[in-house]
């Protein structure tokens, strides 16, 4: 005898397409929003001057002017502090000074630096005035030696040529001769 009216305890196709559906959207709707809170923190929603930062092997530092000397610099010497406090007085000649550390080569994490102003400048004056500082030659010897050079021979009334030229003649590798 067939009973009628009961239902059986196998569920249906429907019922599991249903399901599906549901486990698939809840799914769908827990990716959107970690892409969304993902995309939120990468992007930042706070200002970050002032802040430093690494960026490849270099810390970045965004400070509000060109006077004002990023925070890294604390931990330096003087000499340090006062050759990253000479940088705008001297951007212009800077700027068309090889540095012969070997930055400007680039490494696996770095791209090549344009310029000795870059080995303390990684990102120019903003419309705003702010400027993103490198602590890039607080480690290197030879940006810091071609940057007093650049301020002695400044001081004695040297042109951006004369200046170029000691640096190029007394920093740039001696080609072999063999």
């Amino acid at each position: 005898m067939r009973r009628s009216g009961v239902q059986s305890s196998e569920p249906n196709e429907a019922d599991n397409s249903d399901h599906n559906r549901t486990a698939r959207s809840v799914m769908y709707a827990l990716l959107l929003g970690f892409a969304l809170i993902t995309l939120l923190a990468a992007c930042g929603t706070s200002d970050d001057k002032g802040k430093a930062h690494l960026h490849g092997s270099e810390m970045w530092e965004t400070t509000s002017s060109v006077t004002t000397l990023p925070g890294f610099l604390k931990t330096h010497t003087k000499l340090t502090k006062d050759l990253y406090s000479e940088v705008h007085s001297h951007m212009h000649m800077l700027s068309g000074i090889p540095c012969y550390c070997g930055c400007m080569q680039g490494t696996e994490f770095d791209e090549p630096h344009d310029s000795l102003l870059r080995c303390y400048w990684a990102e120019h004056p903003a419309d705003d005035g702010s400027v993103t500082w490198t602590d890039h030659s607080t480690g290197c010897g030879i940006c810091k030696k071609e940057m007093e050079e650049v301020i002695a021979l400044s001081k004695q009334g040297k042109t951006d040529e004369e200046i170029l030229k000691y640096i190029n003649d007394n920093y740039q590798p001696k080609k072999s001769s063999s």
